[in-house]
């Protein structure tokens, strides 16, 4: 006689954790998709929402979903229009994150009966998408990241979303028309005139950080050429006594500097990077002094603290495209044999670091951590989270 296998019940609320994880992990491709973009994230939380229902024996209408959507206000709308920043180590966790909460909201609601009255679950919303940003990364990798919930080339009608989104974004979303293959045009052409709460990332018509250098910082550091900064430190000594005739690589790992001065003639100095760290709460280099050699010692240390700073002042200031800090906040030190350059104060005190996205400043995303000068320039190597 075969023996009947005792049928265990189902864990609910572990199979509804599992939907929000899955749809979270999905929202993570979409909003770096060419193409694809916020409807479609619209999109995939809808069949979140409907899968969730399914779970507990609902079946939930279009309608229904989106107006859940719609009600959880401005905050959701507000941290849906970030995924629009065309830059992964911001667009990834946000979607991860507010897909997760949409989730763990609309599981929520279901379980207490669909009520109308929706207040306590955006609470349930926010606390939810704080847990999701510090779990974006595990969601990211699930293997469920690339099975769709559902028909996502699907047109839902997406009116009251699309209208709260227009009323939170200006004159972003103006021209959205009916379907959302439009929207996602509009997107393109539009992306430049995003609001300054939303893209703290131009100032005048210039971009202070290019999507592209932020793909090459989160793959883990970017070149910054030699010509680069000798056409930055040139600007910058303007006027003084000094020029910079060349920067180059010298094996294994220094700097060579050679300069011009009015009285003192040519001049070469080689440097070795020991420190270096940008990140929110401290800005910070120390340069070893190699080689350099001058009869006047207090004429070396003002060449070696002037040169330090400006060499590091043009490298950060290169990689984050016009940082805009105020050389005034810069604290530079000479001594036993090494140079440490303090910018701290300098770059909390910049406008873009003032700028926040929700919440986040940029160096609060992007930590600069090593120095490494090679033959075609100086690679700043770096690590991106968003927590």
């Amino acid at each position: 006689m075969t023996e009947e296998k005792e049928l265990q019940p189902v864990d609910i609320e572990w199979e509804a954790e599992k939907i929000c994880r899955w749809g979270a992990a999905r929202a993570g491709v979409i909003v770096v998709a060419p193409l694809v973009g916020t409807m479609a994230l619209m999109a995939n939380e809808v069949y979140m929402i409907m899968r969730l229902g399914e779970l507990r024996g609902v079946k939930l209408e279009e309608s229904a979903v989106l107006g859940l959507l719609t009600s959880l206000g401005a905050t959701f709308v507000g941290q849906t229009l970030v995924t629009l920043i065309p830059i992964a180590p911001i667009q990834v966790p946000v979607g991860v994150s507010v897909t997760y909460a949409v989730g763990k909201a609309a599981n929520a609601w279901i379980k207490a009966g669909r009520p109308e009255d929706i207040a306590e679950f955006r609470e349930v919303y926010e606390s939810a998408r704080k847990e999701g940003m510090k779990h974006s990364e595990d969601f990211e990798k699930m293997d469920c990241k690339d099975t769709p919930l559902g028909d996502e080339s699907k047109r839902f009608e997406l009116r009251e979303l699309k209208e709260a989104l227009r009323n939170k974004s200006g004159n972003l979303f103006s021209k959205i028309e009916k379907h959302a293959d439009r929207a996602e045009t509009v997107l393109s052409e539009k992306i430049a005139t995003v609001s300054e709460r939303l893209r703290p990332l131009k100032d005048k018509g210039q971009m202070w950080f290019s999507a592209q250098k932020w793909e090459q910082l989160s793959q883990g550091g970017l070149v910054v050429p030699y010509d680069e900064i000798v056409d930055y430190v040139r600007q910058s000594l303007a006027g003084s006594e000094f020029t910079l005739q060349s920067l180059a690589y010298a094996e294994p790992d220094l700097l060579r500097l050679e300069l011009q001065h009015t009285t003192h003639g040519t001049l070469e100095l080689l440097l070795q990077v020991e420190v270096f760290n940008v990140d929110a709460e401290s800005a910070f280099t120390r340069l070893k002094l190699v080689d350099f050699a001058v009869a006047d010692n207090d004429f070396a240390q003002l060449v070696v603290e002037l040169m330090g700073s400006k060499l590091i002042m043009a490298i950060v200031d290169l990689v984050i495209d016009r940082v805009d800090i105020d050389a005034d906040s810069v604290t530079t030190k000479y001594e036993q044999g090494s140079i440490s350059v303090d910018f701290t104060a300098a770059l909390q005190q910049s406008r873009l670091q003032q700028k926040k996205v929700l919440d986040r400043s940029l160096f609060d995303v992007v930590h600069l951590v090593e120095l490494v000068p090679q033959a075609d320039g100086v690679l700043v190597k770096a690590k991106t989270e968003w927590k």
